[in-house]
């Protein structure tokens, strides 16, 4: 067959090649695709798991922010609160203190006119004991209480109807 010009040796290569792939095909490339679409979904499922980590991490940091802005809220609804109680409180005890005073002055000036009047009557009766006294002196006799009790009587009109 040399004079055909076919080379057997490359004829049994060629032969020996295309078992060998065939070989390769059948034992070695069906696992090998099958080991890299493997590897290949492997990647994709680790790929979208981590995906949605990530967006439910992002769902958690929106929930917490979102809790956190109400607790902020929540903490300033009850400090206002406490703020305004507490200014109503002060207002209620100034309130207080305010008709505490009046009322200690409404009773000091009772009390003052009481003590007034009272004076006001002393001093009437010592004027009147006085009176009598001088009058019994200059009169130089001797005044019966009946005389001396229309004096004082007399008196106290015409000193009641001075100004103190």
């Amino acid at each position: 067959m040399e004079a055909l010009g076919i080379n057997y040796t490359l004829l049994a290569q060629i032969i020996n090649f295309i078992v060998l792939l065939i070989f390769l095909r059948l034992v070695v490339y069906k696992p090998l695709v099958n080991l890299l679409e493997q590897r290949q979904q492997y990647i994709a499922s680790n790929v979208s798991a981590a995906e949605e980590e990530r967006r439910q991490a992002e769902a958690l940091r929106q929930q917490y922010t979102a809790e956190m802005q109400k607790a902020r809220e929540e903490a300033q609804a009850i400090i206002q609160n406490a703020t305004k109680a507490g200014e109503e409180k002060a207002q209620q005890i100034l309130d207080a203190a305010k008709a505490e005073a009046q009322r200690i002055k409404e009773s000091a000036l009772e009390e003052i006119a009481r003590e007034k009047e009272k004076a006001v009557a002393e001093l009437r009766n010592q004027v009147a004991d006085l009176s009598v006294l001088v009058a019994g002196k200059i009169i130089n006799q001797t005044i019966t209480p009946e005389i001396q009790h229309n004096l004082i009587k007399e008196f106290i009109d015409e000193a009641g109807g001075l100004p103190c």
